[in-house]
């Protein structure tokens, strides 16, 4: 598996300059901070680093400075452990696979406003183009990830301003983790790993396909998901699809899914009447649903659901069927229908309620959150509404669109936005 502890400029630095920063150079935002190894760590990898700003962020010593030219950004910690470095560049010193991936992309056309390149220990350099477009005179901006080779890896619409890639930093993973990657993908180079709930997601790039794998509290594999296009679909899934009773449901995405019992594709659908997930083996077969409850039991699904999740939703939702369940951004998500409606049930890693939401339409909003949206949001039209249940209060979360340009809300029952 392929490694970066280092980022090649900054070998460079080190084998031909000597340290030429001082504490006279170097400012603190923090007085308490003991700093020293971090100091040693950074002039070693930037002996020319000057205007030198030390700061905390969470768990993390940061310097802000200025080297060969140019600005960056380390993010250390206290025992002199570097783990993520972040500079400016210029479009022409991107990588020519990088360049000519943006210049064939849809963006091509919009201004280029910033370039960022991250240097990460233990995963791929990663740069970031952000592009800007005033479509219809609103003001939209992207900022587009690509790996070294030019393969989009990420594209974030409208990110916040203030963004300092802090939680772009991989999250440690445990050696058998690695084991199974190298063993599964050897071509595998690691993009990120975010570990939360009790449960880790890595991206990886498997040559030049981007891919998802989930790994339970016992570092188990889950599932890898890879998105895919429909042209690349099996003909015999395409086939099932067709002659399913979800035919005329519009195809939001596919996603392809490999697990230790068998692999299948997801379909995510979309039609007037609701939103629905269905899956279908490689074989081009359709799993039979699950079966009815009796009266005021819900099913086991398999006999895989924690007990501890199907009580809960048995005593909130006493008259749901559980459709199936799945991991999704470090939530078990189980789908429910409940009421006449299909809602998503989220729970953390320790089996802990987080979140229940479902699909509603306008009509079943309260004028106090249209009167809201119509004062507030004159030329925005409603796309997608979900009304989200959480422990600590209800709420209605909407998107709403204009041109290229999208919003999304939050807003309670008397019309206040969260």
């Amino acid at each position: 598996m392929e490694r970066h502890f280092l980022p090649m400029m900054m070998l460079a630095c080190m084998t031909v300059m000597g340290a030429s920063c001082n504490d006279e150079n170097t400012s603190t935002t923090d007085g308490t901070m003991n700093n020293n190894a971090s100091k040693e760590t950074l002039y070693k990898l930037f002996p020319d680093a000057n205007n030198i700003t030390w700061s905390v962020k969470g768990d993390y010593v940061v310097a802000d400075f200025h080297a060969d030219t140019n600005l960056y950004t380390a993010w250390l910690d206290n025992a002199g452990n570097w783990y993520m470095t972040e500079s400016d560049m210029f479009f022409e010193q991107l990588p020519q696979a990088v360049k000519e991936a943006f210049n064939s992309s849809e963006y091509a056309a919009w201004r280029v406003d910033d370039i960022d390149r991250i240097v990460r220990e233990g995963a791929e350099t990663v740069y970031v183009i952000e592009a800007e477009s005033e479509p219809n005179g609103v003001k939209t901006e992207i900022d587009l990830y690509y790996s070294e080779d030019g393969v989009l890896v990420k594209s974030v619409l409208d990110a916040d301003n203030d963004y300092d890639y802090s939680d772009f930093i991989p999250a440690p993973s445990a050696r058998s983790i690695e084991e199974f990657i190298a063993s599964k993908y050897p071509a595998a180079r690691i993009v990120d790993i975010d570990s939360e709930n009790g449960l880790t997601e890595i991206e990886i790039l498997d040559g030049r396909v981007c891919r998802e794998l989930l790994f339970n509290a016992s570092n188990e594999w889950v599932h890898t998901k890879t998105e895919v296009i429909l042209a690349d679909v099996p003909v015999q899934v395409m086939e099932a699809f067709k002659a399913s009773s979800y035919a005329n449901y519009y195809i939001d995405d596919v996603d392809y899914y490999e697990t230790s019992t068998g692999n299948y594709y997801r379909f995510d659908l979309k039609s007037a009447g609701g939103d629905v997930k269905i899956n279908i083996g490689t074989d081009g077969k359709i799993p039979e649903p699950a079966p009815q409850p009796e009266s005021g039991e819900n099913p086991e699904n398999g006999g895989m659901l924690d007990a501890a999740v199907k009580n809960f939703i048995l005593e909130k939702y006493p008259t749901a069927r559980i459709i199936e369940y799945d991991y999704d951004d470090g939530m078990l998500e189980v789908e429910i229908v409940h009421e006449n409606k299909e809602k998503n049930v989220y729970f953390n890693g320790a089996k802990n309620w987080v979140r229940t939401e479902w699909d509603i339409t306008r009509n079943e909003l309260p004028t106090a959150v249209t009167s809201t949206i119509e004062t507030q949001y004159t030329d925005f039209f409603i796309d997608d509404i979900e009304y989200v249940q959480t422990p600590s209060g209800n709420c209605y979360r909407i998107e709403l669109e204009r041109g290229n340009n999208e919003r999304e809300l939050r807003i309670d029952a008397a019309g206040n936005i969260l």
